[in-house]
Formats: C-alpha cells, structure tokens, sequence
C-alpha cells in the first residue's frame, strides 16, 4: 500500500503503488532519460530497483521516493536517498548518505527536480536527522550537478572516482557535499 511521505508546493513524494512500474517503463526508461545511468533496464532490473527501494524503508527508514504531480495524479521521477553503494567508492565515501533523482523528459525545465530535492534534504537533515549528504554524477549530466550547486552543494573533486559499473563517458564519477549546517531551503514550501 502506497504512503505519502512528504509534501511540496506541487508534489507528493511517496512510496509505490501498484501500476507505478508500468509508468516508470512506458516514461522513465527512455534512452534520454537513462543516458547518464546505464542506459534502459530491463523489466526485471526495474522491478529490482523498486525492490530496493522498499527495502531502503525496512533497513535505513529512509530510501526514494516517487513524485506524484498534485495536478494530475501523474507519476513524473524519483528522488530521495539511498546509501553509496560502489566498491569503486573512496573509503569515505561508502554508505554515506546521497541525493539523488530522476525526472522523466517532458517534466524536465519546470523545477521538479528542485522542488523535490528541497522536500528530501527537509527530511534528511530533519525527521532523519544527517549531518551530511552527498551527491554523485557524471561530468556528462550537466543538468544533474548545475542542480547540486544550486543546492547549495560544494564539490568535492579529491572524491571523485572511477566507477566501473558505468560507460566511460559517464566517468569519473563527480561527487558533491552538503552539510546540515550550511543547508537552507532554496525555491521550496515543503
């Protein structure tokens, strides 16, 4: 059963509901959404990325979440944390805590992406109480770390690492830093 975790100006952020699969194939796992992340998965690599997702909830209390739009009920991405998984990963970096989204293509360029980052870092710097959160993405995915900076992240370039699990047009993999302290809501009334 579906759960709304949080609320924005315009989204809901929740857990999954049945269907929300389907749309995340027909919508998200598109080669221009992907291009950054491995390119399309399949069915079954889906299915075990929501698998992971409700697994973040049992083992951490927190994981991603999905981003319903208030307007029209529409399923439009994902954003939310999850622990830094890669063995490539420096030592300081493994299982720390990272942001992360994804939006699909035609709710690009509306503030989405803000938007749901601002209601996520409310909940990890409140209610989940992180000092500190991470981001992580390719010099490539430019819309992704121009979102970091107007965050308020600050990179952290003696991070970043080679992370094999991506094409090497994805690498190195860019890491970024937010620290409670220095952490104000920006373009958000979550």
């Amino acid at each position: 059963m579906s759960r709304a975790i949080a609320e924005t100006q315009r989204l809901i952020l929740r857990t999954e509901k049945p269907g929300d699969q389907q749309v995340w194939a027909a919508h998200m796992n598109s080669p221009a959404v992907m291009a950054c992340l491995g390119g399309p998965r399949t069915a079954e690599a889906i299915a075990q990325s929501f698998a992971r997702m409700a697994d973040g909830w049992h083992a951490q209390g927190f994981s991603f979440m999905l981003l319903e739009r208030k307007a029209d009920g529409a399923l439009i991405g994902q954003c939310g944390i999850s622990l830094v998984d890669s063995h490539d990963a420096p030592e300081e970096l493994r299982d720390q805590p990272q942001i992360g989204w994804t939006l699909r293509q035609d709710a690009w360029g509306q503030g989405y992406a803000m938007e749901a980052a601002n209601g996520v870092l409310a909940l990890a710097f409140g209610a989940w109480d992180m000092p500190v959160v991470h981001g992580q993405t390719s010099l490539s995915n430019r819309p992704s770390w121009r979102l970091m900076e107007r965050l308020g992240m600050t990179r952290r370039a003696d991070l970043d690492y080679i992370d094999f699990r991506y094409p090497p047009e994805d690498n190195p993999t860019m890491v970024y830093r937010l620290d409670r302290a220095d952490w104000s809501p920006r373009n958000e009334e979550a």
